[in-house]
């Protein structure tokens, strides 16, 4: 057989073997993620804090990045009518935007957001690849957790550090969310020890 033929016949398996591989990456059985356990929030004072979206966002976008050390934020966070988180996932060294928009609603004190709405550039995929590609390309941190089966995010706001000073941490559980009102109540507990 002569070299060309080899080589065409090399590259071709090994295309063949990259598109079989990439499928079966983004189709295989998702397994379910259940929700973490909430915590329970220490002893201390209580604090009600009622607060618009537009603050919510900014306050988690702050807490994303201090969470993720890097100085990059992977997952930016925007509370309108709905929530939506952007981020870019990496295929092939492409860069494809995805956009995912959620229903939040509360779960002992934690966000659970469900999944309304994907967009991953231009491609059509189902809900519950886009959030496992999310959660198999991006490093969020241990309070986001991502449920791609269930197709939700599982904010838990009750293991969050919030930081209130220079040595003291807070803790915050979300009592009201309710964005058609723009009223979004948290319940800040700042430790008596």
């Amino acid at each position: 057989m002569n070299k060309w033929k080899v080589a065409f016949l090399l590259l071709s398996t090994l295309v063949i073997v990259v598109i079989v591989s990439t499928v079966y990456l983004i189709t295989r059985p998702i397994a379910e993620t259940p929700n973490p356990s909430a915590s329970k929030l220490p002893d201390g004072s209580h604090l009600e804090v009622q607060t618009t979206p537009k603050d919510f966002e900014n306050m988690a976008n702050r807490l994303i990045e201090s969470s993720m050390k890097t100085s990059k934020i992977p997952v930016k966070m925007s509370v309108g009518e709905d929530v939506t988180l952007q981020s870019t996932l990496t295929v092939f060294e492409m860069e494809l935007p995805i956009t995912l928009t959620f229903e939040p609603t509360i779960e002992d004190g934690n966000l659970l957001l469900k999944q309304k709405t994907v967009e991953v550039g231009m491609l059509d995929i189902p809900p519950n690849t886009a959030l496992k590609l999310l959660k198999d390309s991006v490093d969020l941190p241990s309070w986001m957790v991502i449920q791609p089966k269930e197709e939700q995010i599982y904010l838990n706001l009750t293991k969050m550090n919030v930081p209130l000073g220079e040595k003291l941490k807070g803790h915050v559980q979300a009592k009201e969310f309710n964005l058609k009102e723009n009223r979004i109540i948290l319940d800040v507990v700042i430790p008596t020890k």
